[in-house]
């Protein structure tokens, strides 16, 4: 594909996140001119009326602090998810590999069940839920790669929805065990995989997160790219295989964490999407990650959308559209067995 090409589709698929973010922002049950919530996006960016406001005051609320944070929410997890399941499958060089597959995101989702229920840490505050998240990611990700022992795809998979299942049980049995009502509803409500409720307080984290996952894939684009004709070669051209795994092995749960305590469990987007930017754009790391990440935002931000669409005027959880969309893909590859990056 020529440089033109890609720089040309690559910008198509930004506007058109652009294009689904604005009717996200849009979509609601009010409906709103699309100049008003312009001009008061603009406004609050700046901090100031830069435009007279035309509108009742309580619209300003309605875009600024409950639709924009979610969408902007929608489309960090989104990317994030997608950049996870890149390198996790390049990784390990196995197509079934994402976050929600091999049990990551299940082992996010019990820290940070933890840190609701059993409450914050005295140092770090609100972040214990981030925090949370991260250690319960680091430790299945671990888990998974040691007990699968370097199988194959599906053993990698079985290995990963074994963890999955056990760290669900310690999820529920926190829930049992907690006597707190109101901390319980919270961390039921949240594990329902909704974007609901989300905060402004809640994106510097996921802001700063992804933007150091993406510099890391830039970085490493080249060893990944060695790393997909094989472990050997890879050593012989000089990467150092065992601390690039470990490092983007970190990196990789970090994202998945950082999502889950935004979110909840959102299935299948690192799988699906990564597999559909090679389809379009080649397995070549160069030319992957920007695709992947636009992609993953306007899915994710679609699939928030889609769900308030269909459950209106009440909202679906976006998670359900994401395992509907994922769960056959994720049953096509199983069928197809044994799949080699970059053949």
């Amino acid at each position: 594909m020529k440089e033109s090409r890609y720089a040309l589709l690559c910008a198509g698929m930004g506007a058109g996140l652009l294009g689904v973010m604005v009717m996200a922002v849009n979509f609601g049950a009010l409906n709103l001119k699309s100049s008003w919530i312009f001009k008061i996006i603009v406004n609050g960016i700046f901090g100031c009326e830069l435009f007279a406001g035309e509108w009742k005051p309580q619209l300003v609320s309605i875009v600024w602090n409950l639709r924009l944070p979610k969408v902007i929410a929608a489309a960090l997890i989104g990317a994030s998810l997608s950049l996870s399941g890149i390198f996790m499958q390049a990784v390990t060089r196995n197509p079934l590999a994402d976050p929600f597959v091999l049990g990551v995101s299940s082992g996010a989702s019990t820290g940070a069940v933890a840190a609701i229920l059993l409450g914050g840490l005295p140092l770090i505050g609100t972040f214990s839920l981030q925090a949370g998240a991260f250690a319960g990611a680091i430790i299945a990700s671990i888990l998974v790669f040691t007990l699968s022992g370097g199988g194959g795809p599906s053993r990698l998979a079985l290995t990963g929805a074994a963890i999955a299942a056990v760290f669900a049980a310690l999820t529920n049995l926190l829930i049992f065990i907690s006597a707190d009502t109101h901390k319980i509803n919270s961390a039921v409500f949240w594990m329902t995989g909704s974007l609901a409720g989300i905060t402004w307080e809640q994106l510097p984290a996921a802001v700063a997160i992804f933007f150091a996952g993406l510099c890391t894939g830039i970085l490493t684009r080249r060893p990944l790219d060695i790393m997909l004709s094989g472990e050997e070669r890879a050593r012989s051209l000089g990467v150092d295989v065992k601390t690039l795994r470990r490092a983007l092995m970190v990196v990789s749960a970090l994202l998945a964490g950082v999502s889950v305590s935004i979110s909840g469990v959102i299935g299948f987007v690192g799988l699906v999407i990564p597999h559909i930017s090679r389809t379009l754009f080649g397995p070549v790391h160069r030319r992957l990650i920007a695709p992947a990440c636009l992609l993953g935002a306007a899915f994710m931000v679609a699939a928030d959308l889609l769900a308030r669409v269909l459950a209106k005027p009440e909202e679906m959880p976006a998670g359900v559209i994401t395992a509907l969309a994922g769960a056959p893909f994720f049953l096509h590859l199983l069928r197809r067995g044994m799949y080699k990056f970059g053949d």
